[in-house]
């Protein structure tokens, strides 16, 4: 069966989307090598610091900064919780393996799910509580509670899924309507101020090679926030959300070839099963939004 020409533009949106996802996890890759000699709120500085750089380009192609945000509050607590996403979400990959924090991340659509119920007034029906079940059982396999040591860098993970979880239901709410480099600009800011005050405290000389490092991931993680703005405009988010789940491929690459890190059995099979919950659930929302469209 031919793809019909009115596919092409949501296949558009697939690479970019997949180089977004690739760029993303080679930042993160970067960020817990640096965070084997650099304090971590000096790390999250630095890479903020970097990611400046795209941006200021961007803006430069674009003649200017002259965007207006409709939303003043939202896309700023937007950003405050994109700097909280990323303190909790590098104090986790300094301690854990990459491969298991983005397990853990991956249930933030789960939580996004539960959460909409009582906040947006959603609806719950039996397909969602399968869903959330499920996905919670996954959770429970990939930690393991009787067998591992449940640490701070654990719950620095799961801080970072409620962060997320609480970006996400904004973005929804706002993500239409606000400009792609002012929502770029609250991130960037977030992560600033949430950074700041912690790596003047605990700042320490750079080496050439961690200078480089940190260039290095915040020039991926600046490049990755519009790559990912763009492939989102060129295709529907229930084509794009499922292939984040790419980044697990490379965190477990990266960890295997750089790290050294053990590919526990109770990860992968807890993450596949919170992978498979959430595909489910984002073909349901596909048919629901297509149910409502043809409505």
């Amino acid at each position: 069966m031919g793809v019909r020409f009115a596919d092409v533009p949501a296949l558009a949106g697939i690479p970019l989307s997949l180089a977004a996802y690739f760029l993303f996890s080679s930042s993160d890759m970067l960020v817990k090598a640096l965070t084997r000699e650099v304090p971590v709120f000096q790390v999250v500085l630095l890479q903020v610091a970097f990611a400046f750089i795209p941006f200021m380009l961007v803006v430069l192609r674009r003649g200017g900064f002259s965007s207006r945000v409709r939303n003043r509050s939202l896309v700023a607590i937007r950003g405050l919780l994109a700097g909280v996403n990323t303190l909790c979400g590098f104090y986790a990959f300094s301690a854990l393996p990459l491969a298991e924090v983005y397990a853990i991340v991956f249930c933030t659509p789960i939580v996004v799910t539960l959460a909409s119920i009582p906040i947006l007034g959603e609806t719950v029906g039996m397909h969602r509580i399968a869903v959330i079940v499920v996905g919670f059982l996954g959770i429970l396999v990939m930690i393991d509670p009787v067998a591992t040591h449940f640490s701070l860098a654990h719950l620095s993970a799961f801080g970072s899924v409620l962060a997320s979880a609480v970006v996400v239901l904004i973005m929804r709410k706002i993500g239409k309507k606000e400009d792609r480099v002012s929502m770029v600009a609250a991130v960037l800011l977030g992560i600033l101020f949430v950074g700041l005050p912690g790596a003047l405290i605990q700042w320490q000389p750079l080496t050439g090679k961690a200078l480089l490092i940190a260039a290095g991931s915040g020039i991926f993680m600046g490049v990755a926030q519009f790559v990912s703005l763009e492939a989102l405009r060129r295709a529907p988010a229930s084509v794009i959300a499922p292939l984040q789940y790419t980044m697990l491929v490379w965190a477990l690459a990266y960890g295997i070839a750089i790290f050294d890190d053990p590919v526990k059995a109770n990860v992968l099979a807890g993450a596949l099963i919170v992978i498979a919950a959430n595909l489910y659930n984002f073909h349901r929302e596909r048919l629901r939004g297509r149910r409502s469209s043809e409505a």
